[in-house]
């Protein structure tokens, strides 16, 4: 299994909405099983491999108040990164994939994968989650991206260290966002089909970064938004 975590954008030509639901549709459920109905769609990834951190205390086992016990391991340590080492995709990449962080849990009898980076932008931590798969218990996919193996949505949560033992994510509040968006009070890139009141942010990365940099400390752009609280299982 190697991750597509490297996201490329295609040239689509017309409409890129009807493009993204027939490709995306499948793995949206990923994002409603964390409660994340309300997150902003976001193609790109908030993380490149020039800005991606890490930070040891996200390692471990953690609960979310949900009866949800989620493992968290650095790719590095992991088993994968001797398949990723074994791989033809070179050095600068598995140097990439190994700073990321694997999400592991189980819910309803399915297992599932997410990819986790880290970023600091103006000293604020930011993860950037996208999902991977989700197993059923014959260890195949419950769901499937229709042969679009490297094409997942970002999810961004800002990271709030209570304690080490502690952290609270704070998602982005897709309504808000999308309102100052079309109102033209915050620019960058964006599809939107108003039949379907669809709207994704096509936003390259570091767009995503600036964007951040500019609004990520405004709590407005988190109420009303979801929040994840995980404590350390000791």
């Amino acid at each position: 299994m190697i991750p597509g975590l490297i996201q490329e954008l295609p040239t689509v030509q017309g409409s890129l909405i009807s493009d993204l639901m027939s490709k995306y549709l499948p793995y949206l459920f990923v994002v409603m099983t964390w409660g994340l109905a309300s997150c902003v769609t976001i193609l790109q990834s908030l993380i490149t491999p020039t800005t991606i951190v890490t930070d040891n205390r996200l390692k471990g086992i953690w609960n979310d108040g949900n009866s949800r016990t989620m493992q968290v391991q650095q790719v590095v340590d992991s088993k994968l990164m001797q398949e990723l080492k074994g791989s033809d995709i070179g050095a600068a990449r598995i140097a990439y994939y190994s700073k990321h962080y694997m999400i592991n849990y189980k819910e309803n009898n399915l297992s599932y994968l997410w990819f986790g980076g880290l970023i600091q932008i103006q000293g604020q931590y930011y993860i950037n989650l996208i999902p991977e798969e989700c197993l059923n218990t014959k260890g195949t996919e419950e769901y499937t991206k229709k042969g679009y193996d490297h094409w997942a949505t970002s999810s961004i949560a800002k990271m709030e260290w209570k304690d080490n033992n502690t952290i609270v994510l704070h998602f982005l509040n897709g309504d808000y966002i999308k309102e100052i968006i079309l109102n033209g009070k915050a620019h960058i890139k964006y599809e939107y089909d108003p039949l379907f009141d669809s709207f994704v942010i096509t936003a390259s990365s570091e767009e995503l970064q600036d964007f951040l940099a500019k609004y990520g400390n405004k709590d407005i752009l988190y109420k009303g938004g979801n929040t994840l609280v995980l404590s350390r299982k000791i």
